[in-house]
Order: C-alpha cells, then sequence, then structure tokens
C-alpha cells in the first residue's frame, strides 16, 4: 500500500468517526457533496486545508487518525 493509499484510509476512519455523515462532512468543510463520498470511502483524501482545519477542529481524533498517535 503506497503512503498515498493509506492516509485515504486514514482519513476515512476519521471522518466516519467525527461526522455523522459524507453530507455533515461536506458542510462542515466546505466541499461538495462528491468530494465528500469519496473521502467517506476511502478512494481520495484531501489537500492540505482539510487536514489543517481537522487538527483545529479537533486534535485528539485527528493525531489518533491521521498522525499515528493511537
Amino acid at each position: 500500500m503506497t503512503y498515498r493509499q493509506h492516509f485515504a484510509a486514514s482519513w476515512s476512519s476519521f471522518i466516519r468517526e467525527c461526522f455523522d455523515s459524507p453530507e455533515h462532512a461536506a458542510m462542515v468543510f466546505g466541499v461538495d457533496a462528491s468530494t465528500s463520498r469519496k473521502w467517506w470511502e476511502g478512494s481520495h483524501a484531501p489537500s492540505g486545508f482539510a487536514v489543517g482545519y481537522a487538527f483545529a477542529m479537533n486534535p485528539d481524533a485527528a493525531a489518533h487518525h491521521l498522525a499515528g498517535d493511537a
């Protein structure tokens, strides 16, 4: 598994834990529903703005899922 694939899976895990649905995540991050669904499914990962926002909103969950601080 490439790091890119690993990160997409980690992001999906974070999104699923912290948001009720892909639509909820889309609203919070200001992205379209298609982008959020791809995050939810783990087929795509976000760019830096969303990762930074995730750490600002929920640093413990972001660190757990995205930085490997389990």
